[in-house]
């Protein structure tokens, strides 16, 4: 067909472009899948301690919320699978959402879409190739990691109900993003949508497992997240539920089709509002507020609402698990009572969004780069070293916002309960992750100043960080590999006392990470493309 003409080219420049960064994500998913099969054995040696982990982790809202629930709680994988396929699940909508959406909206953004239709090239082309290298990636992923969790230990069914699992997820997310890129008129835009509907995905699959047994569960059918959970692996083996997001991305790629093929090259269904006649921006700051306002906005409500969900449950985690959940939880990071060990996990996971919050500003100027947008800034009378400046202030302004809010937010809820340590205590506790955070929004700034055609490892260093802090203890990783992580310093308030020690070091740490990433963007070329 004259519409796909290219398609082949295309897809293998963009395996090409993507030749590093696409391995590691999937060695990483790999691995994990491997060593998590293994640590099943080592920690729990009898059917009765692994039916008792996952009675446990079903009685724990926190974990039920966060990992799904087990229905047949002799399941070889249980809480172990689940807690694997969930993070598998979300790094891999991650890594497709970011795949379709660089080779088709990025691409058109910049202009070299319209540069290729000047060529022999069919204008479904650029999809179809994005769409495809989205689907290679999900297959990959979960074709590789059936036979690596057999080899680990796990049932071969059950193995296989894993991966295609993953498939079926991967998929779903690489046909959502490229309906948004449809509809989006730039990139933000249709990483808005994208993550958008990830995140509610998400929330939908949380509200049904939490809901377990009643009418509330069969929101879990309506996310694509869900149906990976609903296939059951080493629980069921549900194959038949594939059937769901098959018919999903077969129905998404219908719409996104038909949409490309009525909307304008370069435009999207939902056109940006026309600006002033006057423009009322007058400094870089301004600027970059303007740009990075929308998903400001967006955490800043995230994070609200997770406060009052997770502050309305602390209250009553104590009285759903029995002595045995408190092993379990603690392996994942909690520490003190059944209500202080979901508090600190809590306050935990707060701080690595808040270092994603971080990571994410400095990749806007980053984008700003390749688009051309900071060629223009610096025509103008502006110093280099305004420009990560101003991202840099909204980054780290901005994660201690968030951690403020979710923090005030569920400490009010757990006021009223008797096991709260009091309103100040238990809201100012998760600012002390905000030193990790930083450390890891400095690492991402400095990848952009010295090596910018690499700006992927600020998110790959945060997502090794994230993997280490979760799966360490489970996968059985050696003391100083679980160490790198800057989280794993830092005192679990309010249940551990204050150590001002790695505070210090580590906010120290973040200073010097940023005066050098400074220095490497104030001396090198841009742009970079």
């Amino acid at each position: 067909m004259n519409t796909l003409r290219g398609t082949g080219a295309l897809m293998r420049l963009a395996l090409r472009r993507d030749r590093v960064f696409l391995p590691i994500v999937l060695l990483i998913i790999w691995v994990m899948t491997y060593y998590s099969a293994v640590a099943v054995k080592d920690l729990y040696t009898t059917p009765e301690a692994l039916i008792l982990a996952n009675e446990e982790a079903n009685a724990s809202t926190g974990v039920v919320a966060m990992y799904g629930h087990i229905v047949d709680t002799s399941s070889v994988g249980g809480v172990a699978a689940n807690k694997l396929a969930m993070i598998d699940f979300l790094i891999l909508a991650f890594l497709v959402i970011a795949v379709v959406r660089r080779h088709t909206r990025a691409e058109e953004e910049s202009g070299r879409f319209e540069l290729l239709g000047s060529t022999p090239v069919g204008r479904l082309a650029p999809l179809a190739a994005a769409v495809s290298l989205g689907v290679l990636v999900s297959l990959a992923s979960g074709l590789v990691s059936a036979p690596l969790a057999i080899a680990g230990g796990w049932p071969s069914t059950g193995s296989f109900a894993l991966g295609l699992a993953m498939v079926g997820v991967g998929v779903s997310f690489t046909v959502i993003t490229a309906v948004a890129m449809q509809v989006s008129a730039n990139t933000r835009t249709c990483s808005a949508w994208a993550y958008g509907a990830l995140g509610a995905a998400f929330v939908l699959r949380m509200v049904g497992d939490v809901s377990w047994g009643h009418p509330w569960a069969a929101l879990s059918w309506l996310s694509s997240l869900g149906w990976g959970q609903l296939v059951r692996p080493f629980d069921g083996d549900r194959f038949w539920v594939l059937l769901v997001p098959v018919v999903f991305a077969v129905a998404g790629l219908w719409v996104a089709v038909a949409l490309q093929q009525r909307r304008d090259l370069g435009a999207g269904l939902m056109s940006d509002r026309p600006g002033p006649a006057e423009g009322a921006i007058k400094t870089p700051f301004a600027l970059a507020w303007r740009l990075t306002r929308g998903s400001v906005i967006g955490w800043f409500v995230t994070y609200l609402v997770l406060g009052v969900l997770m502050g309305s449950i602390i209250g009553s985690v104590g009285g759903l698990m029995s002595g045995g959940a408190e092993d379990l939880l603690r392996r994942m990071g909690g520490v003190g009572t059944m209500d202080q060990i979901y508090l600190t996990m809590v306050m935990a996971l707060a701080g690595m969004g808040a270092a994603a919050f971080g990571v994410s500003c400095v990749m806007h100027l980053r984008a700003d780069e390749t688009t051309g947008q900071l060629e223009y800034v610096l025509s103008t009378p502006v110093r280099r070293v305004t420009l990560p400046a101003t991202y840099l202030i909204i980054a780290l302004v901005g994660s201690v916002v968030l951690m403020a809010v979710l923090g005030a937010a569920a400490a009010g809820l757990h006021a009223r309960s008797a096991s709260s340590m009091g309103f100040w205590h238990e809201a100012t506790a998760g600012l002390v992750m905000l030193p990790a955070a930083w450390v890891m929004t400095a690492v991402a700034l400095l990848v952009v100043g010295w090596l910018p055609k690499w700006d992927w490892l600020g998110w790959a260093t945060l997502a090794f960080v994230i993997l280490v802090g979760e799966m360490g203890d489970l996968i059985g990783l050696p003391g100083w590999v679980r160490d790198i992580s800057p989280f794993a310093h830092l005192p679990k308030l309010p249940v551990e006392a204050m150590d001002w020690t790695p505070v210090l070091i580590e906010t120290a740490l973040a200073i010097v990470f940023i005066l050098v990433a400074v220095l490497g963007f104030r001396r090198r070329d841009i742009p970079v493309a």
